[in-house]
């Protein structure tokens, strides 16, 4: 009957609002709770199919409470240097203990009000334990066992709860050192090889070179440096000063001749003090008629990787630095420089061998690593490469491009060895070593060599003084030397679906089925949010609105109390046609 079914649907729309006035009443609670997600009411009609269509049968409402889960909360400053929030998308990872295992349940929240508790380990009001990766010293990411991993997964068996008291002391090896200095364009470069023809009776600019015995027309010589070879051809007519304008024009020699107009000589001279020069007659005996001594053969180099370490070879300049192995001991290296030809420079990094400092036997003289430095026209670094350098029985550092290369450092009092990346500079830009021309100080002095600074990222050890939370999601621990240094890295959990979660107690979320597997990202990258730090994120109920609701959910719950009075009044009439 129609009557009765009138007032079960009025009796439905009671309850729905009155669930609605619970939600309502739930979200005004939390008003004031941190990283609260409000719930709204949503109904949907309750349709009972009628008979025919000649009769309507009332079916009622039903009630659909909806989380609005993905909804962003205002971000409020706090002064808690340990509190974060979420701006985007994305949650914290948290666990309710501080020691979970594989099987223990994840939740997910955005409530970043993390303290730390009397163990150390970060957790919010609600005492549920924040998750993220440990992290090495450049901020890359962890696994549990110490190894490299990578965000972008589910593998929330590399995650681990925040701990403040990891690291109480810590040292911090140097790995990094940049240099940015001025070397002197004008400086005298060390003399190559050299070699001097002895040949009597020959003017440099009228002597017919074909005339004298031992060379005829087309008579040929090549010269080989660094792996190129070129060939050198007199002809009828060339002079000692044409000969030597050919050999001067090919890289890597220099040719010149003495003008005394009768027993002129012919010099040559290797152009880099660090390659050899390699002469062979190829046609005729040239070069033997004309009584270079040692030619054909080879002009050898005059200075070789490891001289300024052996003092055979007097540095240009020195540039002093001090750096910290991996115990946060100090040790003083030198950076010596010395000018190997036109742009082209020879470095040695040198330290001492006494007790404590480099272990004599794998740096013999104090050489860590010797190498080269090219420059082009513009004074801007060219290039920079190691030269493997052999000291006695010793070959010390490595041979190669050292612009992503480590170097290596053994000392001798118990430290582990230092990998230090050398960085002179960017290729092509004068941000680190350039080569200009010496200016003078303020005083009218010149100034052979400008060192614009030295910068080096290790320190002694030092003791924990402070720690926060970083923009980058970094839970980074201050120290007394200075040094700042990531531990952890917060994890953020993304979901296809978020409003699609499950809420529990403690302002905490469950996975659903219907809100999708979780994935880990790092903050800002791929879709999670950024960390905001030193802030919360407030609960996202619209106190206006929700009053507005109230007043709205009121006047339904009365409209649909008079539906059943009325009803009820009706039937009263049905019953009163039997009396």
């Amino acid at each position: 009957m129609s009557l009765f079914g009138a007032m079960i649907s009025g009796v439905s729309g009671l309850n729905a609002q009155s669930q609605n006035l619970g939600v309502i009443s739930d979200n005004i609670s939390n008003l004031n709770t941190v990283g609260y997600k409000g719930t709204v009411g949503r109904f949907s009609t309750l349709v009972t199919e009628p008979a025919s269509n000649t009769r309507y049968t009332p079916g009622g409402v039903r009630f659909h409470p909806t989380a609005l889960i993905s909804k962003q909360g205002l971000l409020q400053a706090t002064s808690s240097t340990t509190a974060a929030a979420i701006s985007g998308d994305g949650f914290f990872i948290v666990r309710d203990n501080a020691s979970p295992g594989t099987n223990d349940e994840l939740f997910f929240t955005r409530a970043g009000d993390f303290k730390p508790d009397d163990d150390g380990y970060l957790r919010n009001t609600a005492g549920y334990y924040v998750q993220g990766w440990a992290t090495d010293r450049e901020g890359q990411l962890l696994d549990t066992s110490g190894n490299l991993t990578t965000s972008n997964s589910s593998a929330v068996t590399d995650l681990q709860v925040l701990d403040i008291n990891s690291i109480l002391t810590a040292a911090a090896s140097t790995t990094s050192l940049e240099f940015g200095a001025n070397l002197n364009s004008d400086e005298t470069a060390v003399t190559g090889g050299t070699a001097t023809s002895a040949t009597a009776g020959i003017d440099y600019d009228t002597t017919d070179l074909t005339a004298l015995a031992g060379i005829a027309n087309g008579d040929q010589f090549t010269i080989t440096h660094d792996g190129t070879t070129s060939t050198i051809t007199i002809n009828t007519g060339d002079t000692l000063e044409d000969l030597a304008s050919a050999i001067s024009a090919i890289t890597g020699i220099a040719a010149t001749t003495t003008t005394t107009g009768t027993n002129d000589t012919l010099t040559l001279t290797g152009a880099f003090a660090d390659q050899d020069v390699v002469f062979a007659n190829a046609t005729g005996t040239p070069l033997t008629a004309l009584g270079i001594p040692g030619v054909p053969g080879t002009l050898a180099a005059t200075y070789t990787a490891g001289d300024l370490a052996t003092g055979t070879i007097a540095e240009d300049n020195t540039m002093p630095v001090t750096i910290y192995d991996s115990l946060g001991s100090a040790h003083t290296v030198n950076l010596q420089v010395v000018k190997l030809g036109q742009n082209r420079w020879g470095f040695e990094l040198t330290g001492n061998t006494t007790a404590g400092q480099l272990d004599a036997t794998d740096h013999p003289n104090g050489l860590i690593q010797a190498g080269t430095i090219t420059f082009d026209g513009s004074g801007n670094l060219q290039s920079f490469d190691g030269v493997a350098a052999t000291i006695g029985a010793v070959t010390v550092g490595t041979t190669g491009d050292l612009t992503d290369a480590d170097i290596s450092a053994e000392w001798t009092n118990g430290s582990d060895a230092s990998a230090i990346n050398l960085d002179f500079g960017t290729i092509g830009l004068g941000n680190g070593i350039t080569q200009f021309a010496a200016g003078a100080d303020a005083n009218g002095n010149n100034v052979d060599y400008t060192t614009h600074f030295i910068n080096q990222n290790g320190a002694q050890a030092g003791t924990m003084v402070n720690y926060a939370l970083t923009e980058e999601g970094f839970l980074q621990i201050e120290f007394a030397n200075g040094v700042k240094r990531p531990v952890y890295k917060l994890a953020i959990a993304t979901f296809e679906a978020a409003d699609e979660m499950e809420n529990h107690t403690g302002n905490v979320y469950r996975q659903t089925r219907e809100s999708g597997d979780y994935l880990l990202r790092e903050p800002g990258l791929n879709g999670a949010g950024n960390v905001v730090a030193s802030a919360l994120e407030g609960s996202n109920v619209d106190l206006a609105e929700e009053f507005t609701n109230m007043i709205v959910t009121q006047r339904a719950y009365s409209a649909n109390t008079k539906t059943i009075t009325t009803t009820d009044e009706m039937l009263d009439e049905l019953i009163r046609i039997k009396r």
